[in-house]
């Protein structure tokens, strides 16, 4: 994953290069057509962008090879370059000589911005102006977004004699959890802890409103900070956990026990979900849940911890627990009225997302073409409605999870019933009884699915063989339910010591 991330940002690198007008076309050869091949420098392109992913691969390299790792894996910089890609190629099909309007409409479609180019419903002759405008924003913003990147970077690598000047917005965005008045400079931690720059206080009080701009830049381990109008602000050994406490710097919410941020809230909009305030007492629930998983299953609960980079709450009821593949280590947890095993469930579950989506970026499942991508031709056992193929086999895959999960707590309370009963709370292990049989039913009818999409050629052999894996998978959970239910009925269906 590291090295497919490294080569990812090389050609998007090369790409924002040709974009600017600093490389004439690319005409290299490579695996994979390099985004905004082909395209014409384009005016209002933000200058700073190359320049930012060329110091963004020199930090890269200066890091040991595990924070390489973690930086190349995590979701700031996958989630900066699937932004990126999109948008140089809405660029390259927008800017070219001929604009091409199909597949640029294509392309606008799987995003949330249809309306906001399309907004009489059908395209017109200005649609390739518009989405060429709005790709030129989006990659404006992006550039604050990899400039903190970048800033967190080189706190935590340590004091460097090589300064690194950025410019940097407060703004809120939901997908990463930031509310407006702060800048988050990247999910991993430093020697001192994750990081983020505070609007609220920041030269006598002012409270800095989305979009205000400052300067930062970092040398040999001095912060400075600049706001236009004001006298800059200093914080020596910024990266240190020795620095002295600054209104400005803060030290990120983890989820106790754990490296994984804990956001703010988010709160429903009348257009678009905003970014809320810290939940009182949900970094101590999580941390119960983690705790539950560990007991229950060891190896997923370091799965959790390698691939689950943060937690952002959601309080709103009915919603589902939702994980983005642009977002790759970002759960969105619906967090209302949840007890712990319904909290280890789910980051369980979205972990298995994140893993899945893992395995699609370095191997193909699904045949290409329509029928086994966009086609919506499987009803779904967990939803009700009609899915594409992509739904289905995240569902089965992810709910194995949580099969798996729930027969494990079973057998870690026969075991160890002073331990798990009290994580379960009262009508905690009938919950768990009662959901593991129904899941079981639910993967039958989803595994019958993919069985029939690999008789359709729908999967690649890849696919085939992760289809069999899950099938053997769910063979064996469904021995080890029944042979639970018979040692029940043998006990005379008495529970064991700690409470139903």
């Amino acid at each position: 994953m590291a090295a497919i991330t490294a080569g990812r940002l090389r050609r998007v690198a090369r790409a924002l290069e040709t974009l600017a007008g600093r490389r004439g076309r690319d005409r290299r050869p490579g695996r994979g057509r390099t985004p905004g091949r082909g395209c014409r420098p384009v005016r209002g392109m933000p200058a700073a962008l190359p320049a930012l992913a060329a110091e963004v691969r020199a930090a890269l390299a200066d890091l040991p090879a595990p924070a390489r790792r973690r930086a190349l894996c995590g979701p700031d910089l996958r989630g900066f370059l699937s932004e990126a890609e999109t948008w140089i190629e809405v660029l390259r099909l927008a800017s070219s000589a001929a604009p091409r309007t199909a597949p640029l409409f294509a392309r606008i479609s799987r995003t949330e911005h249809l309306l906001t180019l399309v907004p009489a419903g059908r395209v017109d002759a200005a649609f390739p102006a518009r989405a060429r405008a709005l790709a030129v924003n989006r990659l404006a913003a992006l550039a604050s977004d990899l400039g903190a990147f970048l800033l967190g970077l080189r706190l935590a690598s340590g004091p460097s004699p090589r300064p690194v000047e950025v410019a940097l917005a407060f703004h809120e965005d939901a997908e990463q959890g930031r509310p407006a008045g702060r800048i988050d400079l990247g999910t991993f931690a430093g020697p001192a802890g994750p990081l983020g720059l505070r609007g609220g206080g920041l030269h006598g009080g002012a409270l800095l409103r989305g979009g205000r701009r400052l300067r930062a830049r970092i040398e040999r381990g001095l912060l400075t900070l600049r706001l236009p109008g004001h006298p800059p602000a200093l914080i020596p050994a910024a990266g240190s956990p020795l620095a002295s406490p600054h209104r400005l710097l803060a030290r990120r919410r983890l989820i106790p026990g754990s490296a994984i941020l804990l956001a703010p809230a988010l709160r429903p909009g009348p257009r678009r979900m905003g970014v809320g305030r810290d939940v009182p007492g949900l970094d101590r629930r999580l941390a119960r849940a983690l705790r539950l998983v560990r007991l229950a299953w060891p190896e997923a609960h370091r799965g959790v911890a390698a691939r689950t980079a943060m937690v952002v709450p959601v309080r709103e009821p009915g919603l589902v627990s939702y994980s983005l593949a642009a977002r790759p280590g970002i759960s969105f947890i619906n967090v209302h009225g949840k007890r712990t095993v319904e909290l280890a469930d789910d980051l369980l579950h979205e972990n298995a997302h994140h893993l899945l989506h893992d395995v699609q970026e370095t191997v193909r499942l699904l045949a290409p073409g329509p029928d086994a991508e966009e086609v919506q031709a499987f009803a779904s056992p967990w939803r009700g409605t009609l899915r594409p193929l992509h739904g289905i086999l995240h569902g089965t895959f992810t709910f194995l999870f949580r099969a798996e999960l729930f027969a494990r707590i079973i057998e870690a309370r026969a075991l160890r019933p002073g331990v798990v009963a009290p994580l379960l709370g009262p009508g905690g292990a009938a919950f768990v009884r009662r959901e593991l049989g129904r899941e079981l039913g639910m993967l039958q009818r989803g595994l019958a699915d993919l069985d029939t999409a690999a008789a359709h050629r729908l999967l690649t052999p890849a696919g085939r063989a992760l289809a069999t894996a899950l099938g053997a998978w769910h063979r064996r959970l469904r021995r080890r339910a029944a042979a639970g239910r018979l040692r029940q009925r043998r006990q005379g269906g008495r529970p064991t010591r700690g409470g139903r």
